[in-house]
């Protein structure tokens, strides 16, 4: 499927308790904050719409801006503790009523070494509105993913942090690797990163 009849939906509204008291999203990564290597890599493509779930402003002022900069619909998770769900809920009520659109593409901020071919393989996998494309390490399912729209009202019931695996479990999966889909959790997941010795 084109990408024009898609839309892209950026998953960065997490709490991320596992990564300590700094904000995740902000973490340097090759030179600039985690999130923006995908919100970047995403508003490079021609997506029927650019879709950021993001918690308030007052908690992402620089996500926030960034996003405004490059395009993005800026949507606000005011209840993270949700869990993944919370967010695929509210961007899915957010792009039913456009009817242009096939399908969204899930991509989370928090990992920021897929590239742009990949994202293309999933979406040029999707035939129709019925389609669920997912990555997988060989292992398991999970996002980057396309669902297309008949699927949006099984979305619209997601609750807790599983977010839509049952779904993607089933679909399409479109194989690359480990290194790619790797996702920041915990500092130590970020390259180059060294325990803070105690002087």
């Amino acid at each position: 499927m084109r990408t024009e009849r898609i839309a892209a939906v950026l998953l960065a509204a997490g709490s991320s308790t596992r990564f300590g008291e700094d904000d995740k999203l902000m973490a340097n990564v090759r030179g600039k904050p985690l999130a923006a290597h995908v919100l970047e890599t995403v508003a490079s493509m021609a997506f029927a719409e650019l879709i950021a779930v993001v918690r308030p402003i007052a908690d992402a002022p620089v996500i926030h801006r960034k996003l405004d900069r490059r395009g993005y619909s800026i949507i606000v998770n005011d209840r993270p503790e949700e869990g993944i769900s919370g967010s695929i809920v509210r961007a899915v009520e957010h792009v039913m009523p456009n009817m242009k659109i096939r399908g969204i593409l899930i991509c989370l901020a928090d990992m920021p070494d897929v590239p742009q071919t990949h994202y293309n393989r999933i979406c040029l996998a999707a035939e129709d509105i019925r389609s669920v494309v997912a990555s997988t390490d060989g292992f398991s399912s999970s996002p980057p993913a396309f669902i297309g729209r008949k699927h949006f009202p099984e979305l619209l019931a997601l609750k807790g942090d599983q977010g839509a695996r049952a779904l993607l479990s089933h679909g399409i999966q479109i194989e690359t690797s480990g290194n790619v889909l790797h996702d920041i959790d915990t500092p130590e997941d970020l390259p180059g990163w060294r325990p803070v010795t105690p002087q």
